[in-house]
């Protein structure tokens, strides 16, 4: 448990308070980065995008 004023991330979770510990850990960010970025690691890789079923066995 925190020992100063301010919620920790831990007892913020653990007493449903996450509410007021991003009003007391405000912070500021580019959206449009953030949420490429987010998308650029949650997509397939092109390799895992292809159809393999089409293609032919190797020889």
């Amino acid at each position: 448990m925190s020992t100063g004023k301010y919620l920790s991330l831990e007892e913020a979770r653990k007493d449903d308070k996450l509410e007021r510990f991003a009003k007391e850990h405000q912070s500021t960010g580019d959206k449009q980065l953030f949420d490429g970025l987010l998308s650029a690691m949650t997509e397939k890789p092109e390799m895992e995008k292809r159809d393999h079923s089409k293609s032919e066995p190797k020889k």
